[in-house]
């Protein structure tokens, strides 16, 4: 037994030699700067910031230099050169459908950016899951360790009594099944350590030889929020922003199409040389306004059937957002919910944990004055070894649901 227990004990800290301890802010920065999905989404955002920019410049005056050479000639008359130079420039005065375009590019930014900090709130739930489950994993790995040396010992103490004639051998042959149990569970929870630190490095994108450790507490907060913070969270939350963003643009996509039927003016102007020579010296300017009004431009029925189906969409639009603010309501009551069970079962484990340490240490004393049988001791010990993982598991999942329910309300950093 002692064979097998310098072999797990050299097998986990060779495994693990390689470990650097990290914080939770430290791999926050390191998944804001690789992150594939935030750097895809803020690639996004800036893309949509400068089309937006673009989008403004269409309302600015137009201007443009041309200049020009022609040559022509016919069978009857001389072949003549014609040379031009001009600037002109247009000014819409009154468009607004490009005034209602440069607002639909705005809203196009502005969902970006929103699609941007949903995906912030998303990283840090998958990160700080993936940071709580390494931790915990960690902590799996020291209590099999823990349970593998209280067994090897009892199996040594058995089979000590056995070789005595003071316990049968059936009892002997079950504590070292024990300990053996204990030794594959061991080995079991150190592969799942290695799954939770490359689902780590996954979420933070990056590749590393080095596993990390994560230093974290078991510590539960106190933390319990009412129904009115609950819901004050509502005008922050991402998911709900979006929705209210698909409505304005859904607005504003309908007002579009209303100016069809809308005149539009503009103000346009030329000044400029031409004559038979390169730098010619015949003077021309020109001055004018433009004021079109569309009738039937996309055919008779084009303007009612567009707007039509612009107002259903609107309309949908602002259904799917009432939809979502009760889905929310309901998800987030039930998350705090779910909390504060996930809260009251952790502690009451954690009394249990104790309550079990403290029988098994009793038993021990009673099993060697001779007052309790292995079986009785037996039950004890397994008693105890349930609730320490229980109680890992149970404190662990409250950590978990804290996190769910931070990003139900609207948590973008750490």
């Amino acid at each position: 037994m002692k064979l097998i227990l310098f072999f797990l004990i050299l097998f986990s800290t060779f495994s693990f030699s390689q470990e650097k301890s990290i914080t939770l802010k430290e791999v926050w920065a390191l998944a804001l700067k690789n992150n594939q999905t935030i750097k895809a989404r803020e690639y996004e955002k800036n893309q949509y910031e400068y089309s937006y920019l673009s989008a403004l410049n269409s309302y600015l005056p137009q201007i443009s230099l041309s200049h020009s050479f022609s040559r022509s000639g016919s069978q009857g008359s001389a072949v003549s050169n014609r040379f031009s130079a001009s600037v002109s420039a247009e000014q819409d005065i009154i468009n607004l459908k490009t005034l209602s375009s440069i607002k639909q590019s705005k809203y196009s930014f502005e969902s970006a950016e929103i699609n941007y900090r949903t995906a912030l709130c998303d990283l840090r739930k998958d990160l700080i899951t993936a940071y709580i489950n390494l931790y915990f994993a960690q902590e799996t790995v020291e209590v099999n360790k823990r349970i593998l040396e209280i067994r090897q010992e009892n199996a040594k103490l058995i089979k000590l009594k056995y070789e005595s004639g003071r316990e049968s051998k059936g009892n002997m042959l079950y504590s070292s099944a024990q300990a053996e149990m204990s030794a594959v569970n061991l080995r079991k929870a150190i592969r799942d350590l290695e799954n939770y630190s490359d689902e780590l490095l996954r979420v933070i994108g990056i590749q590393a030889k080095e596993r990390l450790k994560a230093t974290y507490s078991l510590n539960l907060s106190s933390i319990s929020y009412s129904e009115n913070q609950l819901l004050s969270s509502i005008s922050s939350y991402p998911d709900l922003k979006l929705y209210e963003k698909n409505i304005q643009s859904a607005r504003e996509k309908l007002s579009y199409s209303l100016y069809d039927a809308m005149p539009s003016l503009k103000a346009s102007g030329s000044w400029g040389y031409s004559g038979a020579t390169e730098f010619p010296n015949s003077k021309s300017w020109s001055l004018g306004l433009s004021l079109s009004l569309p009738i039937f431009s996309n055919g008779p029925l084009y303007y009612y059937s567009n707007t039509s189906a612009l107002k259903n969409s609107l309309k949908s639009a602002e259904e799917k957002l009432k939809a979502a603010l009760l889905s929310y309501e309901k998800e987030l009551k039930s998350s705090n919910r779910d909390y504060e069970s996930s809260l009251d079962i952790a502690r009451t484990y954690a009394l249990l944990k104790e309550a079990n340490e403290e029988r098994y240490k009793e038993g021990q004393i009673q099993y060697m004055a001779g007052r309790m049988s292995f079986i009785d001791l037996e039950n004890l010990e397994q008693n105890m070894i349930d609730s320490k993982l229980n109680y890992l598991n149970y404190i662990k999942n409250a950590h978990l649901k804290k996190v769910a329910l931070e990003r139900l309300m609207g948590e973008d950093s750490i």
